[in-house]
């Protein structure tokens, strides 16, 4: 069996990498208020020259159920990477960040379609690169674990 080296090993987390997501994170969230928060306004504007809110019911629908999960998630996220640094508030972070810009996505729809499907377009890219990257950090500690090199366990989750 292949051994893995020591330096590869990105699981169990430690508390600069923990420190180093939470800032992430942070800025993360601060970027999918903000853009929210820009296009809301932008839809005010456009909402008193037409009724934007109301041929486009299905699609506020849409935000408000990505926002409350986005809002779920983030609170989530914020209690378990304080409490339990580990895999798991790693991956409530970046589903959280995901459907923050999910919703984002929705009202972009909403005031212009073909700037909604190149943003969705990057959207995949981004959410293809952290599946691969949470999926490469979780084979190489299965390989790790498996080979007898004494590495310490994941913390619970």
């Amino acid at each position: 069996m292949e051994t893995v080296p020591a330096n590869n090993l990105t699981l169990p987390i430690t508390s600069n990498e923990t420190a180093k997501f939470t800032a992430y994170s942070s800025a993360v969230h601060k970027v999918v208020v903000i853009i929210n928060t820009v296009i809301l306004g932008l839809l005010q504007l456009m909402s008193q020259q037409s009724s934007v809110f109301e041929t486009h019911k299905a699609a506020f629908l849409c935000f408000c159920v990505f926002v409350f999960f986005y809002s779920v998630l983030r609170v989530r996220e914020a209690i378990d990477v304080r409490l339990r640094p580990g895999l798991l508030p790693r991956l409530v972070g970046h589903a959280s960040h995901l459907f923050g810009c999910l919703a984002a996505l929705v009202l972009v729809s909403v005031v212009c379609a073909a700037f909604s499907i190149v943003l969705f377009l990057l959207w995949f890219l981004w959410l293809s690169t952290v599946v691969y990257s949470n999926f490469s950090e979780i084979m190489i500690y299965l390989k790790a674990s498996n080979s007898s090199t004494g590495l310490p366990q994941l913390s619970p989750v």
